[in-house]
């Protein structure tokens, strides 16, 4: 088959423009000079979507390089489709509920894992600040109140596994006086864990502050950029040298290590519709996993090299 010359020279381009995708999704160069952006950040990094699909191991001593953790949104929705199943059918004899029951009990939740497995869900750190004096690095992970019955419930705390905004439109209208009104559209959906050992954490309250000379603040609350003041952490620091807080920078991650427990899972939905007094819309949506919290890994998430690992005061239990 022959092609224009016209048509050679296109297709002599697109091979040029799949080479050059192909190589910027080939990860980090072999020059080591560059400076390592964090795994997620739009346009800086790669963030890996390929999701665990075993239990997770508490022996190993390395993780993958760009490991992920568990998807907490399949999991979520898988649990609330089987809490769905399990309900008993009206024309259904309790014998036959029985034997259904414990089919799906014996039934894997996701994967190979089931209610019983070791779970793992990758948060990024709200802020890492390096000391390079006392060659120490501190990492903050942000904490916020889970709500129910459609309020904040200061009692239980949860960390944001997943967010996914819907809308998130900010204008400003003009009346015929001239009188101006600043209207906010926000929708999205969030997942999060809930410790119900949180009492168990070293939670740290913070202060009001300004950012640090030398700190990399990544945003906390969701279409900010900022740390939001007076947020509760949960922070860790960890003795490194100069040349490994650069090699890491941007790239350290942690990870929840847990089991899952009841209820399981919860959700809430909060919002309000258009007023006069606030003509935008808002509406958020939590589901929430609930979980014992055994550790928090910190890790660098290019090489999967563990960096410390959190104890919560809980004995470790046996890997799946």
């Amino acid at each position: 088959m022959r092609y224009s010359i016209k048509t050679q020279a296109a297709i002599s381009v697109l091979l040029v423009c799949c080479m050059a995708l192909a190589g910027s999704c080939s990860g980090p160069g072999k020059g080591g000079q560059e400076k390592r952006q964090g795994p997620g950040e739009p346009g800086k990094g790669f963030f890996s979507t390929v999701f665990d699909a075993k239990p997770f191991n508490m022996s190993t001593d390395k993780l993958e390089p760009m490991y992920t953790g568990h998807n907490p949104e399949l999991l979520y929705n898988n649990i609330r489709m089987r809490k769905e199943r399990v309900s008993r059918d009206a024309n259904e004899t309790q014998e036959q509920y029985r034997i259904r029951i414990g089919q799906e009990i014996s039934r894997p939740l996701m994967g190979t894992m089931d209610f019983d497995s070791v779970y793992a869900f990758r948060i990024t750190p709200g802020e890492t600040l390096y000391n390079a004096k006392d060659q120490v690095m501190r990492l903050r992970c942000p904490l916020s109140a889970a709500f129910e019955g459609g309020r904040e419930e200061k009692s239980k705390k949860a960390f944001m596994v997943r967010y996914q905004p819907l809308l998130d439109n900010r204008y400003t209208i003009t009346d015929s006086h001239g009188a101006k009104t600043e209207v906010e559209e926000i929708k999205f959906r969030e997942y999060a864990v809930v410790p119900v050992n949180a009492g168990a954490l070293q939670v740290e309250k913070p202060s009001l502050r300004g950012v640090k000379e030398g700190a990399r603040t990544n945003s906390t609350a969701p279409g900010t950029g900022k740390e939001e003041p007076g947020r509760e952490n949960i922070a860790e620091t960890i003795r490194m040298t100069p040349e490994d807080a650069k090699r890491f920078e941007g790239s350290i991650m942690a990870l929840l290590i847990c089991r899952l427990v009841e209820p399981y899972i919860s959700y809430e939905e909060i919002g309000h519709a258009p007023a006069t007094e606030k003509p935008g819309v808002y509406l958020a949506r939590y589901h929430y996993i609930y979980v014992q919290l055994i550790e928090i890994w910190f890790y660098d998430a290019m090489s999967g090299k563990i960096l410390k690992k959190m104890t919560t005061g809980t004995k470790n239990p046996s890997s799946h």
